[in-house]
Order: structure tokens, then sequence, then C-alpha cells
């Protein structure tokens, strides 16, 4: 399960990038909105897994 997570955070977050490598304006906002995303639901998840 856990390798799951880190699997669509990590896919996330190469879309994310590739995103932020666009010329419009709103695909640099998209794409930084997935990283963030990404990134706080995989920290959320360690907090979770390190409070069991």
């Amino acid at each position: 399960m856990h390798r799951k997570g880190a699997l669509v955070a990590g896919y996330t977050i190469c879309v994310g990038g590739l995103l932020l490598t666009a010329q419009s304006e709103m695909a640099v906002a998209l794409g930084l909105a997935l990283v963030a995303l990404a990134v706080s639901a995989t920290a959320l998840a360690e907090g979770t897994r390190n409070d069991r």
C-alpha cells in the first residue's frame, strides 16, 4: 500500500514538473498545485504511518 502511494505521488510530481515547463501561465499554476498536493499528501501519509 505504501509503495502504491509513493508511485502515485511520484507520477503526480512528474506531471506537475512537465506542466511547469509549459509556456502557459495556467499550466504552470496547475503544475505548482499538483506538486504541492503530492508533497503534502506524501508528508501527511508519512506522519500518519509514523504515529502507528
